[in-house]
């Protein structure tokens, strides 16, 4: 199912109260093997948590195939390019596309190149009306679904939590995560009723 979902584009949310160390394993699977020739795109909104170094496989190698975008929060001694967006949610919608564009050639993306990491939902929705985080959803999936990419979308809330049920329909996938162990993860497709068993990280 990943590897159809890879071919076409996709955008995957990824839901648990779960500790930051089951969320950046999961962050830096998504950001793709760093021996392979990817374009990442890291969208970090308010969680002063969050570091480049965890999320991203060897970065440093690579600097000009990453872009950190920061909103909500303050990135210090970064090595890759990094854009602060200071003000609105449409901004930083626009932010994000730029970067997308300024990876695409004439001829393209190769289907799954492109990597977009947003950490996390959750500071959006404090901040903002949900309204206008949802359209910011809707703008960014499509861009990376545009581009052939994979988004991945971090929301630290339990899979039963009802804003959660809300934005599945915005996503390919739901990714579940719980601690057993190293940790687990379960996934979930909304459009076709389908889900997983628990599955090792």
């Amino acid at each position: 199912m990943l590897q159809q979902l890879k071919r076409r584009g996709c955008n995957l949310l990824l839901v648990g109260s779960v500790p930051d160390s089951v969320l950046s394993c999961a962050s830096r699977k998504f950001f793709g093997d760093p021996h392979e020739r990817r374009f990442r795109v890291v969208v970090l909104t308010g969680t002063s948590r969050t570091t480049v170094d965890e999320r991203v496989p060897m970065y440093g190698t690579h600097e000009e195939r990453t872009t950190v975008i920061t909103h909500l929060t303050e990135l210090a001694d970064c090595e890759v390019p990094s854009d602060h967006v200071d003000s609105s949610v449409p901004e930083l919608s626009n932010a994000v596309s730029s970067s997308i564009t300024s990876f695409e050639t004439d001829d393209g993306l190769q289907s799954g190149q492109l990597r977009v990491g947003v950490d996390s939902l959750e500071s959006l929705f404090e901040r903002y009306d949900p309204e206008a985080v949802q359209r910011f959803l809707g703008i960014v999936t499509g861009r990376i679904r545009g581009a052939d990419g994979m988004g991945h979308f971090i929301f630290p809330r339990d899979y039963d939590h009802d804003l959660v049920s809300e934005l599945a329909p915005l996503f390919d996938g739901v990714v579940e995560y719980r601690i057993d162990g190293e940790g687990q993860e379960r996934w979930h497709f909304p459009h076709r009723d389908l889900q997983s068993p628990w599955l090792p990280l």
